[in-house]
């Protein structure tokens, strides 16, 4: 009986999340009932498709409220280029919750795009609901300033079911939140054209995957080269850009303009 009651405010918010399917409230409170079983700094709504600017339906801050970010104005006008949940679903994946290890490139934590963004954006470590769509993928992006233990992703992954149906059926009931997205400004290939530095296709690709955060010998596993031919492109894309690293060159190609 102890046990029982223990769990009782989970089971109320339980109730009141599928009790909001379908209604304006349904995200608040599936993220407050999120964080009856784990700590969490933020949540953000996001509906994901190649070739398009994800559309953010709602931003909640550490205490479940509705937030408003400068920095989300940043991540539409092409920060989400960089973002590795957006790449997982622009290649295809699969239902489920997802882990920001699992997804991320091998040096993610030290690009850029994470010192400089996404550590004070969204935090030390990221967790996704993802559901497929009509052709898009919806996100429910849990943020924490510590990683999530595995203590913790395992109580998520024991209401995961649930809570990827209940997404499901909420999109079906809510129309406006079915995939809608806007046309998207550009990509990264398309950015760095913009400089008229005469990039080869390779250094256009090794630019991409530097920016990413994936290592030399990731990036020469991605584009089956040597890890050589890597740092060849790599110091030919810096001198043609006037960069002296990958710093400066995230600096140059998603500065604010």
């Amino acid at each position: 009986m102890d046990a029982l009651l223990k769990e009782l405010p989970v089971h109320q918010g339980l109730a009141r999340m599928f009790g909001a399917v379908g209604q304006a409230g349904f995200w608040r409170a599936l993220v407050d009932t999120l964080r009856l079983l784990v700590p969490l700094d933020n949540a953000l709504v996001a509906v994901m498709q190649s070739g398009r600017v994800p559309r953010l339906l709602i931003d909640f801050d550490s205490k479940g409220g509705a937030a408003e970010h400068e920095e989300l104005a940043d991540y539409s006008a092409g920060m989400y280029l960089l973002d590795p949940f957006y790449q997982a679903a622009c290649a295809g994946i699969a239902d489920g919750l997802h882990s920001l290890q699992s997804v991320a490139p091998d040096q993610f934590q030290q690009s850029e795009y994470y010192l400089s963004y996404f550590s004070s954006v969204v935090g030390a470590d990221e967790l996704q609901f993802m559901v497929n769509t009509e052709g898009a993928v919806l996100g429910l992006s849990l943020g924490r300033a510590t990683a999530f233990t595995l203590e913790e992703q395992g109580r998520l992954l024991c209401v995961r079911d649930w809570v990827l149906a209940a997404m499901h059926r909420h999109l079906q009931l809510m129309p406006a939140e079915r995939p809608a997205t806007e046309a998207v400004a550009g990509d990264l290939a398309s950015l760095l054209d913009h400089f008229d530095a005469r990039l080869t296709a390779r250094e256009i690709e090794t630019a991409r995957l530097i920016l990413q955060g994936f290592s030399s010998k990731a990036i020469a596993q991605q584009l089956a080269i040597s890890p050589e031919t890597v740092k060849v492109h790599r110091r030919n894309l810096y001198h043609k850009l006037n960069v002296n690293g990958h710093g400066e060159l995230f600096a140059l190609v998603l500065q604010p303009r």
